[in-house]
């Protein structure tokens, strides 16, 4: 693999250590983002049980978004935590390719 060089307004640096860079910004972004989200659902879903349990009890509807939302929770966390490497990976990937083919 050929290294390539940017330049950057402090300095150079490698292809590789923007990639690395790159990659620990987009993963704090997304921590932050997930931790948002899990705050929300913390916050939220109680107020829904509470409103529930006051104005309808006979009728037990809180479990519906409790367990819709528990799941995008989910989903968000394995993104976040567990796929997040592969995918950046796959899209650097891409942009490579992009690259290659233009410079043909």
């Amino acid at each position: 693999m050929k290294q390539v060089n940017l330049v950057i307004s402090m300095g150079n640096i490698t292809l590789d250590e923007y990639k690395e860079a790159y990659r620990r910004i987009i993963k704090e972004e997304e921590k932050r983002s997930f931790i948002l989200h899990l705050i929300l659902y913390i916050t939220v879903n109680p107020l829904l049980i509470v409103i529930n349990l006051l104005y309808s009890p006979q009728i037990l509807w809180f479990y519906y978004p409790l367990i819709g939302w528990g799941f995008g929770l989910i989903m968000h966390y394995l993104f976040t935590f567990h796929w997040i490497d592969k995918i950046l990976k796959e899209k650097e990937a891409k942009a490579e390719y992009f690259i290659k083919e233009k410079s043909r």
